[in-house]
């Protein structure tokens, strides 16, 4: 059975296409994304603008005509925080329904959370002591403490890092006063993970895709290394490495860091802001490891439909 799954995320259109058979054997056929940002404007006013909403149906289309191309038995789409928090969200998705025939699932934080787990799952493989998995999207970031039993919590935030940005409009390069909003806000909103990540003594995080991708490839880089996340599953980070690339992430402007080998252009404006967040999260949660979890959401689509859950 031929498979799509398209992630409808804040900054990114996401498309999966894989076939999969009766002993949930998995084979990737087409994998791409669009920068659609049809968050751009909408995190802090909670409306949908008319330019990302046009964005989002043209790439929608052409994601259609791919998947008639492969001739995909079943097409699976899921949006998340750019569209559920948004007070028009629904009116996108009546307009793709009435467009262009496809059936859009608004998922809600809490389960947003499980499918990142369940697409982390078949990435990493878990085991008696809790992980901690950090996915930054651009209008909500999931934490979720997992072991081999399963989710042992996983909360939601509306911290997405294009919304951090559209809500403290902080200076380029960033300022004292701006890395001390950061700081009042992650320590106002993430107070309940930290003390999760205490008590179940989680000492390793998992980066679920996205920003973590780009620091992967932008450290691959500088060792001269073209390479993309998502050619390998999983991988562990030098912490030293990615302490050094944030040290300069952190210091330099929108065109400095646009000329940055390995950094894809649709996260230059947000890409030190994630940085300083994980480095944030690291230091207050007391963690020792990083590793990188190249699957997130539309890879915990895949994990049910092997396991004939949808």
């Amino acid at each position: 059975m031929r498979v799509a799954v398209i992630d409808l995320g804040t900054n990114t259109f996401n498309l999966l296409i894989v076939d999969v058979d009766e002993n949930r054997h998995h084979q990737s056929v087409f994998n791409t994304k669009i920068a659609v940002k049809i968050g751009e404007g909408a995190m802090t006013k909670g409306l949908l603008q008319p330019e990302p909403m046009a964005r989002g149906k043209k790439a929608l289309g052409e994601y259609l005509e791919i998947i008639s191309e492969h001739k995909c038995d079943k097409t699976f789409a899921f949006a998340t925080s750019g569209i559920r928090s948004t007070s028009n969200g629904h009116v996108f998705v009546e307009e793709v329904k009435s467009e262009l025939g496809l059936d859009i699932n608004v998922i809600d934080g809490d389960e947003e959370a499980q499918l990142i787990y369940e697409g982390v799952d078949l990435a990493v493989k878990f085991e008696e002591e809790p992980m901690v998995i950090m996915d930054i999207g651009g209008g909500s970031t999931e934490f979720i403490i997992a072991d081999e039993n399963g989710v042992l919590w996983k909360k939601s935030y509306l911290l997405g890092i294009s919304r951090v940005l559209q809500m403290l409009e902080p200076n380029d390069p960033v300022q004292p006063i701006d890395i001390e909003s950061l700081n009042q806000l992650f320590e106002k909103e993430l107070a309940e993970l930290i003390a999760n990540c205490k008590k179940f003594g989680v000492r390793t995080l998992i980066g679920s895709s996205g920003s973590f991708d780009s620091f992967m490839e932008m450290i691959w880089a500088e060792k001269g290394i073209s390479r993309l996340a998502s050619s390998v599953v999983s991988e562990e980070f030098d912490l030293q490495e990615l302490k050094e690339l944030h040290e300069r992430l952190i210091t330099y402007d929108y065109n400095t860091r646009k000329a940055i080998p390995g950094l894809v252009e649709m996260r230059v404006d947000t890409i030190h802001l994630a940085s300083y967040m994980v480095q944030w999260v690291m230091q207050k949660c007391s963690l020792e490891r990083l590793l990188l979890s190249s699957y997130a959401l539309k890879e915990g689509v895949l994990h049910r439909v092997m396991d004939h859950r949808i």
